[in-house]
């Protein structure tokens, strides 16, 4: 049965045990249908009163099949009609305390975000899946979800007790926040994928902010600290305070202190113990296979096999050829091969993470150089980009180069870029420089979705311009 039908059941008194029960349970969960029942209740209430007010006048009532004749002489209705009223209300008033019991929180359905400082693509989806993709700085935001589209984006908003979030590069959140009867505030933020970093001012006893992940729980009472999730691990990095983290596959929690980082993995049942942050290092080159983030991944065996196929359909091999090329070529290093990019609203697109393969964090140097090898098969501009957090943490900035076409060089539509820090520029910020900060993340980008470009190698080397060979 319908919710407004059950309501209107209840209310006629016509209601059976089931359908009470049910309309309570429904309640229970239902805050709109809390609203409309209570809508309902006050407009029974008031046309309840009317009648009995038309009865004490002598007037006849009109006729309705839902509301019984009562005699106008007769006293005995009338004290009959307020008594039930009276016991109406009462149970009214019982039955909505038994729900405020039931729902200590409500959602908190105003705005209580507001959008500080933003950068590049930014799509918002807000109550009844509304979308839109014109935020601005000042913007004031109910709960809803918060998606950044290209690997330059970030955004950075700010919750009345002026905690702060930003969200950096393809990431996405679902931002909510409940309220109790005392008017106290707990904000939740579920971070499907991405990169989140927070300073979270002391919040109420009893009341932390949380943070989901696919792969665990952050429980938050005040505190600075990153976190980077994908689909099957979270890392979180806590650079003052503490945070209190839960690994969802199997339910075993753990303190952070600061500065110490833990992984949490639905895939690693192992222990879960923070580690010290460790000493930077200045160099890095990217196990690609597992670094990838956006991009496909393809092992030079694979290659192989399909090159091998194509030259026994052309004629230009046998397949017993073939087979004993590829088993020459087989052996158990599978960590050889290379990323395509993938087309995107912005241009083909590969996007690498340091978390998998960098076991120190990255700092950026002076001296530091971005080297890039690969193959390009489309004549089109590249730009690529670094994304750097600050070393005792939170978000640096988004620092990007341009490289022409004609600066791809080799045969074969191989190329090798090799660019000075020097080159890479924030957008919003000119005068900025990277050097002192913490690469957490590689990419690069097409100016079209459909050029076709495939990276090979990526590294950052630390070598003054006059030492190298």
């Amino acid at each position: 049965m319908e919710s407004n039908e059950l309501i209107r059941q209840y209310l006629l008194g016509m209601a059976s045990d089931e359908q009470v029960h049910e309309l309570e349970g429904r309640l229970r969960s239902d805050e709109q249908l809390q609203d409309e029942f209570l809508l309902q209740a006050e407009l029974d209430a008031h046309l309840r009163q009317e009648a009995q007010s038309g009865f004490a006048d002598g007037n006849q009532p009109v006729a309705d099949t839902h509301v019984r004749t009562i005699t106008p002489s007769s006293n005995n209705s009338t004290r009959v009609q307020t008594m039930n009223r009276v016991l109406f209300v009462i149970a009214v008033v019982a039955l909505i305390a038994v729900f405020s019991q039931a729902i200590p929180f409500r959602e908190h359905k105003h705005e209580f975000i507001t959008i500080t400082s933003l950068s590049g693509p930014v799509e918002w989806t807000g109550d009844g899946g509304r979308v839109t993709e014109h935020l601005a700085v000042g913007a004031r935001l109910p709960g809803g979800t918060m998606e950044l589209l290209g690997p330059d984006s970030w955004i950075n908003f700010e919750f009345q007790d002026q905690s702060t979030v930003t969200l950096t590069g393809l990431s996405e959140v679902t931002i909510t926040a409940q309220q109790d009867r005392a008017s106290k505030q707990q904000k939740a933020l579920h971070l499907k994928h991405g990169h989140l970093s927070a300073s979270v001012r002391p919040q109420p006893s009893g009341y932390p902010m949380l943070v989901h992940t696919p792969s665990a729980e952050l429980k938050v009472l005040g505190t600075q600290f990153d976190v980077e999730t994908v689909l099957e691990a979270t890392r979180l990095t806590v650079n003052e305070g503490r945070v209190h983290l839960k690994r969802l596959a199997d339910g075993k929690e753990v303190d952070v202190p600061a500065r110490q980082s833990v992984t949490a993995s639905l895939e690693d049942g192992n222990g879960m113990s923070p580690s010290e942050r460790k000493t930077p290092v200045t160099v890095w080159k990217s196990n690609l296979r597992a670094d990838v983030v956006r991009g496909k991944w393809t092992s030079d065996l694979w290659m192989l096999g399909a090159q091998l196929k194509r030259a026994v359909a052309s004629g230009e091999m046998t397949e017993a050829a073939a087979l004993i090329a590829y088993k020459k070529s087989a052996n158990f290093d599978d960590t050889a091969g290379s990323v395509w990019a993938l087309p995107s609203a912005h241009g083909a697109l590969v996007v690498l993470s340091l978390r998998p393969s960098a076991r120190q964090p990255v700092l950026l140097t002076e001296h530091a150089r971005v080297r890039v090898r690969g193959r390009v098969y489309s004549r089109t501009a590249l730009r690529v980009g670094l994304s750097a957090y600050r070393h005792d943490g939170g978000f640096a900035g988004k620092y990007s180069a341009r490289v022409e076409t004609e600066e791809f060089t080799g045969a074969d539509n191989e190329f090798e870029i090799d660019l000075p820090l020097s080159c890479f520029r924030d957008e919003n910020n000119p005068a900025g420089s990277p050097v002192g900060n913490e690469l957490v993340d590689w990419w690069c980008v097409t100016e079209t979705s459909s050029a076709k470009v495939e990276i090979t190698s990526v590294e950052l080397t630390d070598t003054p311009e006059q030492d190298k060979p």
